[in-house]
């Protein structure tokens, strides 16, 4: 056999046992695109703004730590609070999330993993979308 077939034979042998375990061509779930800001940034735009924002970015932050093949995130964020400032808005929101993982085979079932629920704070106004912090 020359170098060339056995990297050939290494390569399907890689791709066969990833779609086994899930790291190739699975049904994982991907980072996603933040919102867009709206037009106008008003005291009513900017809490339901903020809240998609933080639950993009908490999908995306699972995305990026998990290590298992996810199959689902579910991230819910709600306005606690929005303060006005003289260029922009402070809005809190409090999220909670959980993702599930698993079920590649008959002997791996499907694990649901509760993430701990947190307030996040960011500042918005008609140009800056900030991320501020949270509680977790």
């Amino acid at each position: 056999m020359t170098d060339r077939s056995l990297a050939a034979m290494g390569i399907v042998a890689l791709i066969f046992l990833g779609g086994f375990l899930g790291g190739i061509g699975g049904d994982a779930v991907g980072p996603r695109e933040y919102p867009e800001r709206p037009p106008t940034v008003d005291a009513e735009t900017a809490g339901p703004y903020a809240a998609a924002y933080e639950e993009v970015y908490r999908h995306n932050r699972t995305v990026e730590e998990e290590t298992e093949t996810i199959r689902e995130i579910v991230v819910g964020a709600g306005v606690v609070s929005v303060s006005e400032r003289d260029d922009g808005y402070d809005i809190v929101v409090s999220v909670d999330y959980y993702w599930t993982f698993g079920a590649d085979g008959p002997d791996r079932p499907i694990v649901i993993a509760d993430g701990e629920p947190y307030e996040a704070t960011s500042f918005v106004n008609e140009t800056t979308t900030d991320r501020l912090g949270d509680t977790l």
